[in-house]
């Protein structure tokens, strides 16, 4: 058995996740909003990186070219102690999703019963970029198109979506983490219930910015090289320089602007999660 086994190959689906939390769960901000110059390859960030590698040490071999759904089958199979992943892990280790043919690709689960839930340490965990419903500006039936939107994230509709096995739409009401029917569905959903809702007071948000998806392929790409053998500090400068460099081509001044809006949003950085804000939600 290994201690942890997060997927890392190139892309799958971007070793930016890794390091965005554990960055900011230490205290670290993207850019200078001042002068909009990344951030990302200062003390803090090596700090990141450098946590990252021991992760990767104490992972099964391999783990490097591995991708993040390799990752889920060496946890069910048992030979991880620990994962940090998106929320169909919990639903994954009952054996729960599984039981529809979409979810066939998996394997069944040998750790059912035996699987806890906790934050990440530092509490400060990636808060992962959702799914939208949107209307079209140029829809013939705008009125129908939103209604229907109103519909699917509705209380009630939203509860039966969320509880589908096979669904990828994890539980995002409070009335979902509170649903006396979604906490019978395994011995311990109303613990994982309860974590979700907790790590969502103290979660980090992915960027929200023109140029999100540059920059974040530019870390993964440096992130892989590290772990070819790379310098730490050497692949973050790098890293940083594509920053810049995308921050120029995007302009700078409306890159500014973007990230000040950012910087307003609950969670872009440990400094104003919600929990920080004083808006957290308790449930028992």
């Amino acid at each position: 058995m290994y201690g942890a086994n997060e997927g890392r190959a190139l892309g799958n689906p971007g070793n930016q996740f890794y390091f965005f939390q554990q960055f900011r769960n230490a205290g670290g901000e993207f850019f200078n909003p001042q002068t909009m110059k990344a951030q990302i390859n200062n003390a803090i960030g090596v700090k990141a990186m450098n946590q990252i590698m021991k992760e990767v040490a104490a992972s099964s071999p391999g783990i490097k070219k591995l991708d993040f759904i390799s990752s889920w089958g060496l946890w069910l199979n048992g030979k991880t102690a620990m994962i940090y992943a998106w929320p169909p892990t919990g639903r994954i280790s009952e054996n729960y999703a599984q039981r529809d043919k979409a979810f066939a690709f998996l394997p069944k689960s040998k750790i059912v019963g035996k699987v806890g839930y906790a934050l990440m340490p530092g509490k400060n965990g990636e808060h992962a970029g959702s799914f939208v419903q949107c209307v079209s500006g140029d829809s013939k039936n705008k009125e129908a198109a939103f209604l229907y939107a109103l519909w699917c994230t509705s209380p009630s509709i939203s509860l039966q979506r969320v509880m589908l096995p096979y669904t990828l739409r994890d539980p995002y009401r409070i009335s979902h983490y509170k649903s006396p029917a979604y906490r019978k569905l395994w011995p311990g959903a109303k613990d994982y219930l309860i974590a979700l809702n907790d790590a969502a007071n103290n979660a980090v948000i992915d960027m929200i910015m023109s140029g999100a998806g540059d920059y974040a392929n530019a870390l993964d790409r440096e992130m892989t090289a590290i772990y070819a053998g790379k310098d730490v500090q050497s692949g973050l400068n790098d890293a940083a320089k594509e920053w810049d460099s995308i921050t120029e081509k995007l302009d700078v001044d409306n890159q500014r602007k973007a990230y000040a809006e950012f910087l307003k949003l609950p969670g872009p950085t440990a400094k104003n999660t919600v929990a920080k804000l004083g808006l957290s939600v308790h449930i028992k």
